[in-house]
């Protein structure tokens, strides 16, 4: 799911790029606005890359909260001419938008009843008494929660359970650095899998579905999505645990505490194994949906519907536990106050970024920059892929990687119409290496999280997330390229 931090500005005040950002962007805005057209491209055109360089500058450097810079759309656009109100504002409901809502509530709810926990803790239990297989065991159960609930909050849920591990076991700063850095990393590549687990996931298949009419189901998307996952999380796991040595007694130490956590959570409550239910019948009819689009009544079946009702039935299944501290929330597995913490601002992002999207195509930008790059079609798909993967995956360790992704999409498009290649052999790769960010604390929420602990410093993160860069780039090019 997310993979976005809340920006330190959020918090402390604009930074010097944000205050930079926020006088810098409307500058370069209206320096384009005020130029004539280039050849071949309409004053509409013109005034949608002004409002595309505006957002992406101020979404590079959060000037404004995001949320804010992805209204810009509705505000902008129409003084633009190139599409009525009513088509510029259409995006912020697309399915895709919707897709990601419903997903939103059904983690809230599998964490509200502690779900992401019990499960977390027996992938560790069987994962055995060795340390170099702790490491591994932390990484797979985190791997696993990410595929459908915040990589943010499967960090932040890991990360003290990883901590009492490494203190029992005396492993020092060596064995903690490899299980938060484990988690971290593994967080952001379980995000792969799925199109609900990471946000450029879907946004990839929207701008996809709205651009190119291609329709890529949850099913297709695990189909290439997973096995990157299953390539990339051993490379993590290799290099973080060269090294690490390990004693019975330590080994045993670290086992013996997992199994104390896991101990105190009890047996699965009452609405805890309501939620396992809903959220198992919702995952089985994502995987299965060709086949159940087949069955009468049900041919208008979507993901997104799936989702969307899946989050409905999260408030009307009653939690059914008679806990006097499980009462005042109400009696069903959510209430309106818990779907409060829903992520509203990506929600907006979303939105702001397909309605954007849909403007440079619709402009003609999107025809125009293609003849643009019509010298890039000389260069073999392979080495296009490996170029743009490079360039995208080190951009996202300074940049939020879902308005890099944004950003990038309407030139992407563009290159592939440029070059005759299949949009998707671009647009797939870029949506899996925007999520691989793995060198400094600001690039990811997860990140951020481990950083947090203060159990190894910026140059551990960045050797370590340097060699994962390149087996990503290396991994995602080769198996999209050949």
């Amino acid at each position: 799911m997310p993979n976005v931090a809340l920006p330190d500005s959020a918090v402390a005040g604009p930074g010097l790029a944000a205050r930079l950002g926020l006088i810098i962007g409307p500058l370069l805005a209206l320096l384009i606005a005020v130029l004539p057209p280039p050849e071949g491209l309409e004053r509409g055109g013109l005034l949608v890359a002004a409002v595309l360089v505006l957002m992406a500058v101020w979404w590079a450097t959060e000037a404004v909260p995001i949320a804010v810079t992805s209204l810009l759309p509705l505000g902008l656009l129409p003084l633009t001419g190139v599409a009525s109100l009513k088509e510029i504002a259409a995006p912020y409901a697309d399915h895709v938008v919707l897709l990601l809502l419903g997903g939103f509530i059904m983690a809230i709810g599998i964490e509200k009843w502690n779900l992401h926990k019990r499960i977390a803790l027996n992938v560790l239990i069987v994962s055995g008494a060795r340390l170099k297989l702790l490491a591994g065991g932390f990484m797979i159960a985190t791997a696993l929660l990410s595929m459908w609930i915040s990589n943010t909050a499967t960090t932040l849920m890991m990360t003290p359970i990883a901590l009492s591990v490494a203190i029992a076991a005396g492993g020092g700063a060596r064995l903690a650095s490899a299980l938060l850095l484990g988690i971290a990393y593994s967080a952001s590549i379980g995000g792969l899998a799925t199109p609900v687990g990471t946000p450029t996931n879907l946004i990839a298949m929207g701008w996809l579905n709205e651009n190119a009419g291609i329709d890529i189901s949850f099913r297709e998307w695990m189909s290439f999505g997973l096995p990157i996952v299953l390539i990339m999380l051993p490379f993590a796991w290799f290099i973080l645990t060269w090294g690490l040595k390990s004693d019975t007694a330590s080994a045993k130490a670290a086992e013996a505490v997992i199994r104390e956590q896991r101990t105190a959570l009890g047996r699965m409550t009452t609405p805890e194994g309501r939620v396992a239910i809903v959220f198992g019948i919702v995952a089985l009819a994502w995987i299965t949906r060709e086949q159940l689009v087949h069955i009468p009544g049900f041919g208008g079946l979507t993901d997104m519907g799936i989702a969307i009702l899946g989050a409905i039935f999260m408030f009307l299944m009653p939690h059914g536990s008679r806990l006097p501290e499980h009462q005042p929330g109400g009696w069903a597995l959510l209430n309106w106050n818990d779907a409060k913490a829903v992520p509203w601002e990506v929600v907006l992002l979303f939105g702001g970024g397909l309605s954007l999207a849909a403007a440079v195509q619709a402009s003609g930008l999107a025809g125009w920059l293609g003849t643009s790059l019509a010298g890039a079609a000389a260069l073999p798909p392979i080495l296009l892929i490996l170029i743009i993967a490079t360039l995208l995956i080190f951009l996202t360790e300074i940049m939020s990687n879902v308005a890099a992704m944004t950003t990038f999409l309407p030139v992407l498009g563009a290159l592939a119409a440029a070059t005759g290649i299949d949009v998707r052999s671009l647009i797939l790769p870029c949506a899996m290496v925007a999520s691989c960010a793995f060198m400094l604390p600001i690039a990811t929420g997860p990140n951020a999280v481990v950083f947090g602990a203060r159990q190894f410093s910026i140059g551990r993160m960045m050797k370590s997330g340097f060699w994962l860069n390149i087996a990503c780039i290396v991994i995602v090019t080769l198996y999209f390229g050949l």
